[in-house]
């Protein structure tokens, strides 16, 4: 009886653990980084997405990390992420259906925080929250920073800071930003 017992003491547990597992399909994503100034390819730009889950708090929805991909672009500053399928077990959990973009290279503005892209393909919720998107082409356009003080703001801002995320899903933007420390004479972030 008691072996019983535990198979279905088992079996109801599996089966209401099961419905505290989510899971969302994002992308893919494809586009390319110019510069604003020339028109020209950004080769060696880093294109950083961020995919979240939110739940339900009584100050309204809480974002939590889920997964990240991250990619440089080509010679011909274009960059491909194809479709990526997250799981994740979070019980009262729904998905932020936007992929959060970071695009940086050093000596560049970064997307979103100098926002210079072709935003007659966002709609307006995806502008708002820094969203590429999904399976059409998209051009992500990069100002010249011409001061070290503009430099130095950029590598400081939101936009290339993403310190709730495990380090190995985003080493290149890790990489770049210490880069463009090192040449402006600033600290570089410890390796975590």
């Amino acid at each position: 009886m008691k072996v019983v017992c535990k198979i279905i003491f088992s079996v109801l547990a599996l089966l209401l653990i099961s419905g505290c597992a989510i899971t969302h399909q994002y992308g893919p994503y494809m586009g390319q980084v110019v510069d604003k100034e020339t028109n020209e390819p950004l080769e060696g730009a880093v294109v950083f997405l961020r995919i979240f889950t939110e739940y339900p708090t009584p100050g309204g929805p809480v974002s939590v990390f889920a997964d990240a991909l991250e990619v440089m672009t080509d010679k011909a500053g274009e960059f491909t992420i194809p479709s990526h399928r997250v799981w994740s077990f979070r019980p009262v959990s729904w998905w932020d259906k936007v992929a959060h973009a970071i695009v940086f290279k050093p000596g560049y503005g970064a997307f979103p925080g100098h926002i210079a892209s072709d935003l007659s393909k966002w709609k307006a919720y995806e502008y708002n929250n820094n969203g590429m998107p999904d399976d059409e082409h998209f051009t992500v356009i990069l100002p010249k920073l011409k001061t070290r003080e503009e430099r130095a703001k950029n590598v400081s801002s939101n936009a290339t800071f993403t310190t709730e995320i495990p380090l190995k899903k985003w080493q290149n933007l890790f990489e770049l930003r210490n880069v463009e420390c090192n040449k402006l004479g600033i600290e570089p972030w410890p390796r975590p």
